[in-house]
């Protein structure tokens, strides 16, 4: 194991507490904490490509990363009307 995936490993430990408020926090704490998990999981993808060499998984979490900002305006969207 390297840096990168030490890096990751940490950063994955961090959804943890984003993944209690999404679950029980009010709906507005909901989609601040899915946005957070959307860039903490970039980010854990990003670390573990580059820890374990391989530059193609580089790929899936830069477009990774461009779908979750349309997927977290969609969501912030559909639960508009209950905010």
């Amino acid at each position: 194991m390297n840096a990168f995936v030490v890096a990751a490993i940490a950063v994955l430990v961090g959804v943890v507490p984003c993944a209690v408020v999404a679950r029980r926090g009010k709906m507005i704490e909901a989609v601040v904490a899915y946005e957070a998990i959307t860039d903490l999981m970039v980010m854990a993808l990003i670390l573990l490509s580059e820890g374990f060499g391989r530059s193609g998984e580089f790929e899936l979490a830069v477009v990774l990363a461009v779908l979750m900002i349309g997927g977290g305006l969609v969501f912030v969207r559909t639960l508009e009307r209950w905010l």
